[in-house]
C-alpha cells in the first residue's frame, strides 16, 4: 500500500505535466489548422480602385456579367455568363464566344430577375447610374474605354479589374502583330494617296458619314489600318473629334474618297437614295465600293475592332467589294 501511495504521488505531476504539453500541442496544430484554412478565405476578394471608389472584388472571378462592354472582357480571356442579347444583334464577331452565356435581354433594360438568378461574383457596367442598383446583386465595377487613350490601354485595364494582367498583356502583344499584319496585306494593293470613307446606308434618312467612331468600323478603318481619309472626312469629322454626321444627297458626293466602304444590310437602299449623284462618284466608276454587313461591324471593342480590320484588309487585298 505504500508502495502504491508512493508510486503515485511520484507519477502524478508527471501525468499532468504531460496531459498539458499534449492539450497544448492539440490546441496549436487546431489553431494551424483553422489559419490554413481561413487564410486562403481571407485571400480571396481584394480591393479595387474605380471610378465609383474602392470596390471589394474576388480574387479570380468566375461568374462575370458584362452589360456593354463584351469584346474587352473576351480579350483577357474571361466568357461571361450573361450579356445583352441586344448586343449580339449587330456583333456578330462576339457570337462564337457567347454560345454559352445567358440573354439579359435589351442592354437598355437589363433584366435584374435574370442577373440575379446568375448569381454572378462580379458585375461590369458602363453606366455609373447602374452601379448601386446592381452592387445589391453582386460586386460592381463602372468601366468606361472613353477614358483611355488606346485599345491596348483598354485592354489593360480590363486585365486590371479581371486580374488578369498576364493575359492582357498577352493579348495586346499579339493584337500588335495582328495590326501589322492587316496592314502589310493591303500594302501594295491600295494605290498610294488614295483616300477613303466610311458610310452607313441603315437607320437615318441619309447616309451617316463615319469619323474615327466608336462603331461601324471607323476606328477599324483609320486607327488600326491607318486608312487615308477623303479630305472632308479629315477635316469636318476627323479633326473636330466629330464620331459621325448625316449627309445629304447634295452633299454626299463631297465626302466620298477614292473608296468607299459601306455599311449595309439586308433591304439596304444603298444607291437608291442617292439617284443623281451615285452613277458620278469615282468610287462607283472604277468598282471601289466595298460593301460590311452592319452586323459586324456596330461594336467597336478592340476584340471586335481588329477582327474588323483583318476583314476590311482581306477584302482589299481580293478585291471582293460584295458580301460573302
Amino acid at each position: 500500500m505504500l508502495f502504491t501511495k508512493v508510486w503515485y504521488r511520484l507519477t502524478l505531476p508527471i501525468l499532468l505535466v504531460m496531459a498539458v504539453w499534449i492539450s497544448g500541442c492539440s490546441q496549436q496544430e487546431s489553431a494551424e489548422q483553422v489559419g490554413l484554412e481561413t487564410e486562403p478565405a481571407a485571400a480571396q476578394t481584394r480591393i479595387l480602385s474605380t471610378m465609383m471608389g474602392d470596390v471589394t472584388v474576388p480574387l479570380h472571378p468566375e461568374r462575370v456579367v458584362v452589360d456593354w462592354n463584351i469584346g474587352h472582357v473576351l480579350a483577357v480571356g474571361v466568357t461571361p455568363v450573361g450579356v445583352p442579347g441586344s448586343l449580339l444583334d449587330y456583333g456578330a464577331f462576339l457570337r462564337d464566344k457567347l454560345v454559352d452565356s445567358a440573354d439579359l435581354g435589351n442592354h437598355s433594360e437589363i433584366s435584374l430577375e435574370r442577373m440575379v438568378e446568375l448569381e454572378p461574383d462580379l458585375i461590369i457596367t458602363w453606366d455609373q447610374e447602374k452601379f448601386q442598383t446592381y452592387s445589391k446583386i453582386a460586386p460592381t465595377v463602372v468601366y468606361v474605354p472613353d477614358q483611355y487613350d488606346s485599345m491596348e490601354a483598354e485592354v489593360t485595364a480590363m486585365g486590371e479589374i479581371l486580374n488578369r494582367e498576364v493575359e492582357a498583356k498577352e493579348w495586346n502583344t499579339t493584337f500588335k502583330q495582328r495590326v501589322a499584319d492587316a496592314q502589310a496585306k493591303i500594302k501594295g494593293v491600295i494605290p498610294e494617296g488614295a483616300t477613303f470613307t466610311v458610310a452607313d446606308f441603315n437607320f437615318l434618312k441619309n447616309p451617316a458619314i463615319i469619323g474615327n467612331s466608336a462603331n461601324r468600323g471607323g476606328r477599324a478603318a483609320y486607327e488600326l489600318l491607318g486608312l487615308t481619309p477623303a479630305p472632308k472626312v479629315k477635316t469636318d469629322l476627323l479633326d473636330q473629334g466629330q464620331e459621325t454626321m448625316e449627309a445629304s444627297a447634295e452633299v454626299f458626293g463631297e465626302y466620298v474618297g477614292d473608296y468607299l466602304l459601306m455599311m449595309v444590310t439586308e433591304g439596304t437602299k444603298d444607291h437608291s437614295l442617292l439617284p443623281d449623284v451615285w452613277a458620278s462618284l469615282p468610287a462607283v466608276k472604277n468598282n471601289h465600293i466595298f460593301k460590311l454587313d452592319i452586323h459586324k461591324y456596330f461594336t467597336a471593342d478592340p476584340y471586335t475592332s481588329i477582327l474588323q480590320a483583318e476583314e476590311i484588309a482581306d477584302r482589299l487585298a481580293k478585291g471582293q467589294t460584295e458580301l460573302n
